[in-house]
C-alpha cells in the first residue's frame, strides 16, 4: 500500500517535480549553499566561567572554556593534560544534536584546532559522531578519527560529504584526547567554531525533496520544503512550493490512514 501510494503521488506531483527538475536560470548567489550550522554555540562564546552552554567538558582532566585563544570571538575549547606518573591522562568535548539532522541533504564537518604541544609518545586526538533515529535508538557512527593541528597556528579541519543513514534525526559529536602511558605523557590543544553544515541550496533541497517523496517519506520531505520556503522564498514560489506543499500534506494523511 505505501508504495502504490508513492508511485500515485510521484505520478500525481510530477508536472511540478519536472518543472523543479528542468528549472534553469537560478540565479548563482540564490542558489548558492547557505552553510548554516545546526550546532548550537560552535564557537564557545555562550557560557560561563569554565563551561561552555550546550557543551560537556568531561574526563579525567575536563577542557575548559577559555578566553586566552580563539579563532573567531572571544572564547575557545582548551584542554591541557599531564600524566601522574605513567598514568594516562583523558578530556572529552562532547555536543548532542537533538533532532536537526536531515538524512537527506549532504552535510560538511568542519573545526578549528591549534596545537599548543605535538603531544608526547601515544598522545591521540579524535573526533567521533555517533547517529540516532527518531526513537533515540543508536544506528551507527564514524568510528573515532585522527586529527592533528600545526603548532602554535589556527588550521581548519574539513570533512565534506559526511554520509548519513536513513532516518537519522539526532547526533552525538565527540572530541577526545589522550595521552600515552609513560612518565611526563602532556598534550595542549585549542579547539574553535565547530561546525556542521548542511548544503542547503535550492538544487540541493530540491533533489532531496524529489527522493524523499519517491520513497514516500512525506514528513522528511514536508520538513525540507519548510527549509526551501524559509531559505529561498522567492524561487519557493516560481517552482510552486506551497502548492506542493499541500499536496503532500494529503499524501501524509492517506500515508497515514493506510497503516
Amino acid at each position: 500500500m505505501k508504495k502504490y501510494l508513492s508511485n500515485v503521488c510521484f505520478l500525481l506531483l510530477s508536472p511540478v517535480f519536472l518543472g523543479m527538475l528542468l528549472a534553469d536560470g537560478f540565479d548563482t548567489n540564490e542558489n548558492a549553499p547557505k552553510v548554516s550550522s545546526i550546532i548550537s554555540n560552535a564557537s564557545f562564546e555562550e557560557g560561563q566561567d569554565d563551561n561552555a552552554e550546550d557543551w560537556v567538558f568531561t574526563n579525567i582532566q575536563p577542557p575548559l572554556r577559555s578566553d586566552s585563544d580563539a579563532n573567531t570571538g572571544s572564547y575557545s575549547a582548551y584542554v591541557k593534560l599531564e600524566n601522574i606518573g605513567k598514568t594516562p591522562s583523558e578530556a572529552h568535548i562532547i555536543k548532542t544534536i537533538d533532532g536537526n539532522v536531515l538524512s537527506a541533504l549532504n552535510y560538511e564537518f568542519t573545526f578549528f584546532v591549534k596545537q599548543m604541544k605535538q603531544g608526547t609518545d601515544g598522545y591521540i586526538q579524535q573526533y567521533l559522531i555517533e547517529w540516532f533515529n527518531e526513537d533515540e535508538q543508536k544506528v551507527e557512527s564514524t568510528g573515532f578519527k585522527k586529527f592533528s593541528g600545526k603548532l602554535g597556528e589556527w588550521k581548519e579541519i574539513v570533512v565534506p560529504d559526511v554520509e548519513i543513514p536513513d532516518n537519522v534525526r539526532s547526533a552525538k559529536l565527540l572530541f577526545r584526547f589522550v595521552t600515552g602511558a609513560i612518565e611526563g605523557g602532556s598534550g595542549e590543544v585549542f579547539i574553535d567554531d565547530v561546525n556542521f553544515r548542511a548544503d542547503d541550496s535550492v538544487d540541493a533541497l530540491v533533489a532531496a525533496i524529489n527522493r524523499k517523496v519517491d520513497q514516500a517519506h512525506f514528513d522528511v520531505a514536508l520538513e525540507l520544503i519548510e527549509n526551501l520556503l524559509t531559505l529561498h522564498p522567492e524561487k519557493s514560489k516560481t517552482i510552486g512550493m506551497k502548492v506542493l506543499k499541500s499536496r503532500l500534506k494529503k499524501f501524509q494523511k492517506l500515508d497515514e490512514d493506510a497503516e
